[in-house]
């Protein structure tokens, strides 16, 4: 099925190991670990209406390269490994059959969660002085 054309300055599909990092600098959604998902963040897109999504882990998602693009696309895995897409070609993003297994100091969710906080400050902020 064809959800869109986008219109961006790029597109960043992710696993919810990857979308505390360059994915939620874009706006995309912090997820779980343990969450089965496949998410995808626009780059600052064209239109007000493209957000962020999450996807079930078994969907296989495309993203083409339009035959009238005024040029070519980039794909880059990880910082990595550039790739130039040219019209018409397109690039199949699915989850892995092989996951990364974690080692974890306490549990999954405290080393998690711990880790938002002590990155990034997760949700906190400068306490104020009584009036």
């Amino acid at each position: 099925v064809h959800l869109t054309t986008e219109k961006a300055d790029g597109i960043i599909f992710s696993t919810p190991t990857g979308s505390t990092a360059y994915s939620m600098a874009a706006g995309g959604s912090v997820v779980h670990p343990a969450v089965p998902a496949i998410l995808v963040t626009p780059i600052c897109p064209h239109v007000l209406s493209f957000r962020s999504m999450i996807f079930p882990d078994h969907v296989v998602l495309r993203c083409y390269v339009p035959s009238d693009a005024r040029s070519t696309a980039c794909v880059h895995f990880d910082g990595k490994h550039r790739t130039e897409l040219f019209r018409g070609e397109s690039v199949q993003i699915q989850m892995s059959a092989h996951p990364v297994p974690t080692i974890n100091r306490a549990d999954h969710s405290s080393d998690w969660l711990g880790s938002l906080k002590r990155n990034f400050n997760f949700n906190t902020r400068v306490k104020q002085k009584p009036l």
